[in-house]
């Protein structure tokens, strides 16, 4: 699964996945990005530039992290594992 294809499965559902902290650490994470699972208050209301949406892009995966309640990020190179846990019809 590409990096195209992880950010569609979390916008898609539920993704158990594990990447490296900057402690050199495994993190073990259950993330989503789909409006339908995370809370409404919890809903970004920042904008990116069209700069920054690009360097997003090639560099950070951004996600809601399901178990903290909270949004997270995880730079593309540390990512160990991930696989789609749920997917909303």
């Amino acid at each position: 699964m590409s990096i195209p294809d992880l950010r569609k499965a979390l916008n898609e559902g539920i993704v158990l996945f594990q990447f490296i902290k900057k402690d050199g650490s495994i993190r073990h994470a259950r993330g989503t990005t789909s409006p339908d699972l995370v809370p409404t208050d919890d809903t970004p209301k920042g904008k990116r530039t069209p700069q920054q949406q690009a360097l997003y892009q090639r560099t950070t995966v951004a996600f809601y992290d399901i178990d903290k309640k909270a949004w997270r990020s995880m730079r593309v190179d540390t990512i160990w594992s991930y696989q789609r846990a749920l997917k909303l019809s």
